[in-house]
């Protein structure tokens, strides 16, 4: 297409740019509202987000949410294999979703079964989550990287993604947990309910063949 629009001055082919600045100008967002990410989890110490005050003062925007990346399953019969090698932090589903990072080496590239060296090249961490936070929310007028979109909600981080990508079972279970739905774990256990229910979900997913 040869549309052409004006953001900021600018022309541009970009027809999924925001123009934020003229969005700012009606609404910076509401307080009390909860923004899901559900994504590779969050690095809470990053100093541009931060955890949020509630009831505590921090004065950043992440609540606590919840990982979801679970046991490491046979691709082929879905089996659990014991391992949590795309958690990378060691079990299962639990309240910490901190990002330990995804990266993969050339070590991960010897496991066929869960890294094939088509679909997860050698790289370092992307640490999407965090990324996807900052463009959601960062902290404003603090002198520190960027604005958020939003400058005003809470950001809820949900982990559902780890080294190589990872389940729709986890994505799933995230997104209903984000909203307030419980969620049944794999012994049959309730998972814990989230006192914080988004009123919007972000889902910066992709994937590749069927």
């Amino acid at each position: 297409s040869s549309t052409t629009i004006t953001l900021g001055g600018v022309a541009t082919q970009d027809l999924s740019a925001t123009d934020a600045i003229s969005a700012w100008a009606i609404t910076t967002g509401s307080t009390g509202t909860v923004i899901a990410d559900v994504d590779t989890g969050v690095r809470f110490d990053h100093p541009d987000l931060l955890r949020a005050g509630v009831g505590a003062g921090f004065g950043g925007r992440l609540l606590p949410g919840y990982d979801f990346v679970g046991e490491d399953l046979n691709p082929t019969t879905g089996a659990a294999l014991g391992t949590f090698l795309i958690a990378n932090d060691g079990d299962g589903w639990d309240p910490d979703p901190s990002d330990p990072g995804d990266w993969i080496n050339s070590t991960d590239q010897q496991n066929k079964v869960l890294f094939p060296s088509a679909n997860c090249p050698i790289s370092d961490s992307s640490w999407h989550g965090t990324r996807v936070m900052g463009v959601l929310g960062a902290l404003t007028n603090n002198g520190v990287g960027i604005a958020g979109m939003t400058w005003n909600p809470y950001l809820l981080p949900v982990r559902a993604l780890g080294k190589c990508g990872g389940y729709d079972s986890d994505i799933i279970a995230g997104m209903q947990w984000a909203v307030g739905m419980t969620v049944m774990d794999s012994s049959g256990n309730n998972v814990p309910d989230n006192p914080y229910p988004a009123d919007i979900i972000n889902l910066s997913l992709g994937g590749t063949g069927s």
